[in-house]
């Protein structure tokens, strides 16, 4: 065999660039600091084991983590609880189902399926939106990784990528995950996940693709030292099918696109059996300097029609606004409309000013039938400098009178009282005294009072030593991470019990550290949690392992 001359074609394969499928659903302009973007390199290079561990990003974002690895962890972003985030793959949404109705738990994601994650910050509304992964050169792609570390942990990831002559495409992937017991007496969980893509792009003008996603996990119910059951079960299957086509006029990310798709999403298991088909088209045409788009949904259950038209504008130097205009139309007889802006403009020196608006009307969970629409008047806005070596963003957020639903996992917490008319300061800021040095993190406080399921005076601060020891190692090939994290708290109020008394959430303070070394294409990582041995907990009784630890290996590379 000619090994030289397979390895000479390889090499030539992977310098020939191929159309991919564009993203759908974060098209600009957008206002200026509405947006934090993760690609694969920011997502590799975080402290992350998680979806939930990504959302600790945005200031503002308390995670509800039930301990140790696979338990659920559910975000609840400036006190609208469990529906206060919203997730997308790949231009659909994923649907709550199963034995929680409420919200989408997103520790049971694959992080390593995902190239890219955006997270959109709305006054008091988030939404991520996760897009699988592109290959966009002629040559196959491959990427495996194993980890382990405390009480047996394991996970074990791997992916193929190829595209063929004239567009086709095969794209697959897997992750298992084996997270035994790491606090209480049972807590357990395994999830299996795969992923498969088949596509035909042959121009940046036209496409067909057609996936599944499927999961598969098993998690204990969170059995406490005393022996009370306090964490709910689950074993199940679940799917989320989709099929896409795409026509565009225009070069690049100008011109006119429209995209049809259609999606099937459905869980079997812990004794529930449900499904959700969805079908729709989502229209967009940008020019230099303007965006105008639109969308419309049928679904089979539950949120049976979903409108919605969006528009950017980006026509003066520095100046973007964006906004959006929703109408839901949901079973029994329930609506939810709303309109959101957004405005943002830059200025010289680095300053930044930004302000955005959501009003309307909205059914949190249109899953469950009591649920009724909530009026909201929620505003924002914020200033930002930012510099080579340092940079900060102030924040101040409103957010009216709601009342917030409460993961469904957490079974010692029944509800979560309403607040009233809330006003948040948040504050960003970081330091680089060095290249290969930062220091940054993140204050978020309401202003009065404290507000269920999200604690007051919440930061977040992260020291980074990062360096590719150029003098040693000149061609790059080399680089060393060294992170040391801490997060913080006061007391709080978690929510309330069955008869409505308060539940305390302690004040505690975590450190966590985190190793990572790039050799190529090869990374090794060590993941250290709570540090301190701090007997505290995210979740009254959902106690954190003290010193759990993971640790493996993941490598990305061209066939």
């Amino acid at each position: 065999m000619d090994e030289t001359g397979r390895f000479l074609k390889a090499q030539e394969q992977s310098l020939v660039q191929v159309p991919v499928l564009p993203y759908i659903g974060v098209d600009g302009p957008r206002a200026p600091l509405s947006r934090i973007v993760f690609n694969r390199d920011s997502i590799d290079w975080a402290i992350n084991e998680t979806l939930g561990d990504l959302l600790m990003r945005v200031p503002g974002v308390y995670l509800w983590r039930g301990g140790w690895i696979g338990r659920p962890e559910y975000p609840d972003y400036q006190g609208r609880g469990a529906t206060s985030v919203e997730y997308y793959q790949d231009g659909l949404p994923l649907i709550p189902l199963g034995r929680d109705s409420v919200a989408f738990d997103p520790s049971l994601t694959a992080l390593s399926l995902y190239e890219r994650i955006e997270i959109e910050r709305w006054p008091g509304l988030l939404r991520v939106y996760l897009f699988t992964w592109r290959n966009p050169r002629r040559s196959a792609r491959s990427r495996v990784g194993l980890s382990s570390g405390d009480k047996n942990i394991s996970r074990y990831l791997g992916s193929l990528e190829r595209r063929f002559n004239g567009g086709l495409g095969l794209s697959l992937g897997g992750e298992y995950l084996d997270a035994p017991s790491g606090s209480g007496l049972s807590s357990g969980h395994t999830n299996t996940h795969y992923w498969l893509q088949l596509s035909y792009v042959p121009s940046e003008n036209f496409g067909v693709t057609a996936q599944t996603v499927r999961m598969s996990p098993k998690r204990d119910a969170f059995v406490r030292l005393a022996g009370d059951t306090i964490g709910d079960f689950l074993v199940g299957d679940r799917k989320d099918d989709e099929l896409r086509v795409f026509f565009k006029r225009g070069k690049g990310d100008l011109g006119l696109r429209v995209d049809l798709l259609y999606g099937h999403s459905a869980w079997r298991g812990s004794g529930v059996s449900q499904g959700v088909d969805q079908a729709g088209a989502v229209l967009s045409l940008r020019g230099p300097s303007l965006r105008l788009g639109g969308s419309v949904f049928h679904r089979s259950r539950w949120t049976t029609w979903d409108v919605r038209g969006t528009a950017g504008w980006t026509g003066i130097r520095g100046f973007a606004v964006n906004g959006e205009a929703v109408l839901q139309q949901h079973e029994g007889n329930r609506t939810s409309r709303w309109v959101s802006a957004g405005a943002g403009l830059s200025l010289p020196l680095g300053v930044v000013l930004s302000g955005s608006a959501r009003l309307g009307s909205v059914v949190a969970a249109p899953a469950i039938d009591s649920e009724q629409a909530q009026d909201i008047v929620d505003l924002s806005g914020r200033l930002s400098w930012q510099r080579s070596r340092v940079g900060f963003e102030v924040g101040l957020t409103q957010t009216d009178g709601f009342r917030p639903e409460s993961p469904e996992p957490f079974l010692l917490i029944d509800s979560l009282r309403a607040p009233g008319t809330t006003r948040w300061m948040t504050f960003a800021g970081r330091v680089s005294p060095r290249q290969w040095m930062t220091l940054e993190g993140w204050y978020s406080d309401p202003l009065q009072g404290t507000v269920d399921g999200i604690p007051p005076t919440h930061s977040s601060l992260t020291g980074t030593i990062r360096s590719r020891f150029l003098r040693t190692f000149p061609s790059g090939i080399f680089e060393l991470k060294l992170q040391l994290g801490m997060e913080a708290w006061s007391d709080g109020v978690i929510g309330r019990d069955a008869g409505g008394a308060a539940i305390t959430l302690g004040g505690a303070t975590f450190f966590r550290s985190f190793l990572q070394m790039k050799l190529g294409s090869l990374i090794l990582f060590w993941d250290r949690l709570n540090l301190s041995g701090n007997k505290r907990s995210y979740v009254p009784e959902y106690f954190v392992p003290r010193f759990g630890s993971t640790f493996g290996v993941r490598w990305e590379f061209s066939n």
